[in-house]
């Protein structure tokens, strides 16, 4: 009995499915002969049992695969931000884009670009020939440092290694560095750079090293397949903390720099957010020949006692006499409290600290220009604010990166240009933003007065 109406059910099934075919067939239309023929064995296809059939089982397969997919995306639940900001910072570090159909995963339409045109596009001025052989993190530090953490912009060379080795020890924390090589030289160096890194807690633990190979490399002469601007930039970008700072190699952080950070965290941090910069005081000794007895002093009293007594030392602003720069030692002897800058000038190039993202890039046309990667920072309004009680040694150093007399003419130039044509942006930048009659637009009314109103007369604002 059971047997029988089983059958009776499915049989009913296997007609009502028929029925449901049938509908959806065209009737017979007045055809001639050939036609008509041509038509019936259409209809005998689509009548097969086995055609339905295999219908059937797809819908059904379509169906269960559906089902299966938005159980799992209701159930699954919502991926929380801290997995996005793992898997970005992930992908950034390891530079693996993978293509994927999972929504919650990184998706790059660089997964199919080659490396060289990738560091091409990153590093516009640089030469193609020269960046494909760029490799960020050619060694990796193990540590990996806290996002709120400062780390050290550092350009090096095969003759400069030493005093990387020696600032890595003095600093103790997170370094960037780009290590520029000669693809001539013996891999003897860099088989010797890479054995002392790895044997040293103090480079395998915190510096980032990320390696350029150019034809001549820059011991003897500045790069233009990769200026020296192109390799902070590169230091930057793959900087793994929040906060960066440009140091040149033969600086010496005297005081203890972390824990000011520290102490100030939260207003330090506000204030690196919303743009404005951190200068770190640097000192220089006043002659060559006091660097045998060099002593590095420890507290802002030793210091002045240095400076206005001994006169071993003077603050040092490049492009200025000692104590006569833009960072005003007088103001800064007698200061407690952080003070901005007033006497700016296109040529001040202190050593900041900065927010990694914030901040304008190094402007890439300059083989070896710092002061522009800051011009831009202030004409939009940003400040910088000296620190009362830290500061930093400068040593004599002879292993600078030389640029002909050609290329300075050719820096000079265009670093002229270059100044004008950021009042100009900058300045309708401000203007875009609502800001040009705001205290943001301090900086550039006042350096910039005399261009607006040659360049951008009736497009910025109101002239002076």
């Amino acid at each position: 009995m059971d047997t029988a109406s089983t059958k009776k059910g499915l049989s009913g099934g296997v007609h009502q499915i028929n029925s449901w075919f049938d509908q959806l067939l065209p009737q017979a239309s007045l055809l001639p002969h050939q036609q008509q023929q041509q038509e019936s064995t259409k209809h005998t296809i689509l009548k097969s049992r086995w055609f339905r059939l295999s219908v059937v089982v797809y819908i059904l397969f379509s169906i269960l695969l559906t089902a299966a997919h938005v159980a799992s995306w209701l159930f699954s639940g919502p991926s929380s931000p801290s997995h996005f900001h793992h898997t970005s910072r992930g992908a950034m570090d390891t530079l693996s884009y993978q293509r994927t159909y999972d929504a919650d995963e990184a998706y790059s339409l660089l997964s199919n670009m080659s490396h060289g045109l990738k560091m091409s596009k990153l590093f516009a001025q640089g030469h193609y020939d020269a960046l494909k052989y760029v490799q960020p993190f050619w060694q990796r530090a193990a540590s990996v440092p806290e996002p709120q953490q400062v780390s050290f912009i550092v350009t090096t060379t095969p003759n400069t290694w030493r005093d990387l080795v020696q600032m890595a020890k003095n600093w103790n924390g997170p370094i960037s560095a780009t290590l520029h090589i000669s693809s001539k030289h013996d891999k003897h160096v860099l088989t010797t750079i890479e054995a002392e890194y790895k044997a040293k807690p103090e480079l395998f633990q915190n510096v980032d090293l990320h390696l350029v190979e150019t034809p001549n490399g820059i011991e003897k002469m500045a790069s233009i397949m990769v200026p020296v601007n192109v390799e902070r930039n590169l230091a930057r970008i793959y900087a793994r903390t929040d906060h960066v700072s440009d140091v040149p190699f033969n600086i010496v952080i005297a005081t203890d720099l972390r824990q000011t950070l520290e102490k100030n965290q939260a207003r330090y941090t506000q204030l690196l957010s919303q743009g404005d910069m951190l200068v770190i005081p640097t000192f220089q000794y006043d002659s060559q020949q006091q660097l045998s007895q060099m002593q590095i002093p420890q507290t802002k009293k030793e210091l002045v006692g240095l400076v206005e007594g001994e006169h071993l030392l003077g603050l040092y602003d490049a492009h200025f006499e000692l104590n006569q720069g833009p960072t005003d030692f007088k103001k800064w002897k007698n200061a407690d409290a952080l003070y901005a800058v007033t006497d700016y000038t296109m040529d001040y190039e202190p050593v900041v600290i900065q927010s990694k993202t914030v901040q304008p890039w190094c402007s890439e046309r300059f083989v070896d220009k710092k002061s522009a990667c800051l011009l831009s920072s202030y004409l939009a309004g940003n400040d910088f604010l000296v620190l009362p009680h830290d500061f930093a040694i400068q040593k004599p150093s002879n292993k600078k990166t030389a640029i002909s007399d050609l290329d300075s003419v050719i820096e000079k130039r265009l670093y002229s240009k270059f100044y004008w044509e950021q009042c100009v942006y900058q300045g309708r930048q401000l203007d875009a933003l609502g800001l040009w009659n705001s205290k943001k637009s301090e900086h550039i009314r006042q350096q910039c007065s005399r261009v607006i109103q040659n360049w951008g007369r009736g497009l910025i604002g109101k002239p002076e």
